[in-house]
């Protein structure tokens, strides 16, 4: 019997691995595991920073239809501007009517003048306010996006390390 178990321990330790070994098989896990740790840091980066380029050509691309809407808004202002120097012009070239009454639609002048500025202003205004609510749309769906891919990558990543 004795002779049974001496022969069954001598194939146990036949089978095993060697000391050395284990450490050196370790070490070599080891290493590999830190490698495959920077790995996935480097990929994380790149995710983070493809994700704050297509973040930045968003805004990019928003903020040149601004500059175009604005220079649009511009364009009508200057030609209600001119549109309104014209009248004025046209009024002060009839020279007909007496002092007061000249007096009377100059005031009146200046007041449809201050008024059309008004209406100009809160146009503008508006319009912009506009555009704000589209900009803030506009990057609210890109951070969704953008947030839904990191998301799917975090999972991919995850369910890769679990693997390992």
């Amino acid at each position: 019997m004795a002779i049974f178990k001496i022969a069954a321990l001598q194939k146990v330790v036949d089978n095993s691995v060697s000391l050395s070994e284990l450490e050196l098989a370790n070490k070599q896990y080891n290493e590999l595991t830190a490698k495959y740790r920077d790995i996935l840091q480097k990929d994380n980066m790149l995710v983070q920073r493809t994700s704050n380029l297509e973040h930045l050509e968003c805004e990019n691309i928003s903020l040149k239809e601004q500059v175009e809407s604005i220079n649009k808004e511009l364009e009508i202002t200057k030609e209600k501007l001119h549109t309104i120097e014209q009248a004025w012009e046209q009024e002060t070239k009839l020279g007909n009517e007496s002092s007061m009454d000249k007096a009377k639609k100059s005031i009146t002048n200046s007041d449809i003048v201050s008024i059309s500025k008004k209406i100009t202003m809160l146009e503008m205004k508006e319009l912009n306010e506009r555009q704000r609510a589209e900009h803030c749309q506009k990057m609210y769906e890109h951070l969704r996006t953008s947030l839904k891919q990191m998301e799917e990558r975090n999972f991919e990543l995850e369910t890769k390390f679990a693997e390992v």
